[in-house]
């Protein structure tokens, strides 16, 4: 496998050219809300969809107008585009467009989205003027950009990406900045094998599904980039995170750093509430213990051939186990460093083996992770792909796609192994789990819907759900895992309270023309999960009737009386509807 050659991490060491650098992107109003408004909708959003001609050409249309001339149509540059990558003109075209702007006519933000974010070239004396305290050379020292000389003058590339983040915090939005490597799609060619991610979709999922009460020591396992410790920083006291990366280690060094006002940090001693080991997995933390684990860990499976070495493997997404052993150390692991009461949130996926592809049958693995732990546990299967689709999309992942040959023979690879081991697909979802308290009650006296498994004593969820949510759903998490808790400890308690339908959800009725009752009533939430399920006629009744005024308890009694109904079925759907959030506190 060809990939490119990978350039240096950025320099953590020279603190003064951080601190220029940070001040400089604060006065170039280099954020996400100048970004959008440069570039306008529709680039945004073939941006987030890792497109990056419509900015390209949204920049240069701004290069042009500073340099009071026309921008060429992309037609007009034909012969110069390159045969492979993703940039719409090659080097010299959008140079000659570049060059005749004055550096100090162009918007330094437009220099830096089409720098850090388009992958275009800029002068030097453009990159001067919008970073003036850093200026080109600076940027040189932090190894975030490389400048050639050519006759027509200096021009600087990128050498990372280096993007504006925002992270919701108790006290508001902050606005961060963030360099990783170069993403396949502002690159030619296939990712190196040590390459860094940087803000992607799985690091925001998981940013915005994990719950954050205020904790004394956080770990985040697989940090790459230090996405997860940004948000981690705002509700722990200590925050520690591990990656087998020494290199993004350095990428999370230097974000850090060039964060510290916004987090609350002190660049003279970042020990005093960060700390970043190398290693894999939880092996630099054994012997300690932690309130809360957070991880997006490298979870991808990878067909293993003899002849692999280490230094072939794409660490940031693989851990060099076989299918999907890598989640099951990571989860039977966490018991020995989660205190008592404390939980870990992750994302992951599963294999599902041939024969138990049925309704339900995807949790066979997490089911015997999760008893193994001897942990709480809820996992939310998002998405499935058979094989063929897993393995299109970690090739496309790394633009493996670029060497043809090559692409094939890995994509062969990954049917054969898939075959080979019996996998007839791969789940992909959420998960949440939590160490028993000492002494708390093993088992409430409910009847467990299905999905649900307490046959040990502990909570036990699992369920597939691909719509919509809405996010964050961090707190979501939370507060539907403490009900599940709470009923399974005393559910008597639980229906003592009084409680109301919130407003987002609804009701539904199906029923054929003339009909006298509905044969199918859905109760459907327009938020968090947006979960959407068949209830009795009698739950539907409760529901409409919870307005704040009498406890659950009292409803269930009168509703039964008024409709003939059993107490206890409706009893135990009550309490489902509870846990899942149809019904909450006033």
């Amino acid at each position: 496998m060809t990939t490119t050659p990978t350039p240096p991490a950025p320099a953590a060491a020279e603190k003064s050219l951080i601190a220029r650098l940070r001040a400089d992107l604060a006065a170039a109003r280099f954020t996400n809300d100048e970004v959008a408004q440069l570039l306008g909708a529709d680039a945004v959003a073939a941006l987030d969809r890792e497109q990056i001609v419509p900015g390209q050409l949204r920049i240069l249309e701004l290069f042009a107008q500073a340099a009071g001339t026309q921008r060429p149509r992309p037609a007009d540059q034909a012969g110069d585009r390159p045969a492979t990558g993703s940039a719409p003109l090659s080097p010299r075209a959008g140079r000659a467009i570049t060059a005749r702007a004055d550096a100090e006519q162009v918007d330094p933000c437009a220099v830096l989205t089409g720098l850090w974010l388009l992958a275009l070239d800029v002068t030097a004396e453009q990159l001067d003027a919008s970073l003036p305290q850093v200026r080109t050379e600076g940027l040189e020292q932090l190894n975030l950009v490389r400048s050639e000389v050519t006759l027509e003058g200096t021009f600087v590339r990128p050498q990372v990406d280096l993007r504006p983040y925002e992270a919701e915090q108790q006290e508001g939005t902050a606005h961060l900045w963030v360099t990783s490597d170069l993403s396949a799609h502002q690159m030619d060619g296939p990712l190196p094998a040590d390459h860094v991610l940087g803000v992607g979709q799985a690091s925001l999922t998981l940013a915005s599904i994990t719950h954050r009460p205020q904790v004394r020591r956080a770990l985040d396992v697989g940090t790459g980039c230090g996405i997860q410790l940004f948000h981690l920083l705002d509700h722990a006291e200590h925050v520690v995170g591990t990656d087998l990366s020494e290199r993004a280690l350095d990428f999370t060094r230097f974000n850090l750093l060039l964060n510290t006002e916004a987090l609350g940090l002190d660049p003279e001693d970042l020990g005093a509430r960060v700390e970043l080991l190398h290693g894999s997995l939880l092996e630099p933390v054994a012997g300690r213990s932690f309130d809360l684990v957070v991880s997006n860990p490298p979870f991808v499976i990878t067909p293993r051939t003899e002849d692999e070495s280490a230094e072939e493997r794409y660490t940031y997404r693989d851990g060099g186990r076989e299918g999907d052993t890598l989640m099951e150390e990571l989860i039977t692991g966490l018991p020995e460093i989660l205190t008592a009461g404390a939980t870990a949130q992750m994302l992951g996926n599963w294999e599902i083996h041939r024969g138990t592809e049925g309704s339900g049958g995807w949790s066979e693995r997490p089911r015997s992770w999760a008893l193994a732990a001897g942990l709480h546990a809820w996992f939310v299967q998002r998405d499935f792909q058979n094989p063929a689709g897993y393995a299109e999309t970690w090739l496309r992942d790394a633009s493996e796609e670029r060497d043809l040959a090559d692409y094939r023979r890995r994509y062969a690879d990954y049917l054969q192994d898939f075959e080979d081991r019996g996998v007839a697909g791969v789940g992909f979802g959420m998960i949440w789990l939590q160490k028993p308290v000492p002494g708390a009650p093993a088992s409430g006296s409910v009847e467990e819907p299905d999905g649900v498994d307490t046959s040990d004593g502990l909570w036990r969820r699992f369920e597939e759900l691909t719509g919509e949510v809405q996010q964050p759903l961090g707190p979501v998490i939370g507060r539907t895992a403490e009900r599940a808790l709470a009923v399974r400890e005393d559910a008597a308690a639980a229906l003592e309270q009084i409680l109301i339908a919130p407003e987002d959800v609804t009701e539904e009725r199906y029923q054929r023309f003339g009909a006298q009752h509905p044969e199918v009533i859905l109760a459907r939430q327009g938020g968090g999960l947006r979960r959407a399920r068949p209830v009795s006629s009698a739950a539907a009744g409760l529901l409409g009737a919870a307005d704040g005024e009498f406890t659950v308890s009292q409803l269930i009694t009168a509703v039964a009386s008024l409709i003939d109904a059993e107490e206890e079925p409706l009893r135990e759907e009550i309490l489902d509807l509870y846990v899942e959030g149809f019904l909450t506190h006033p």
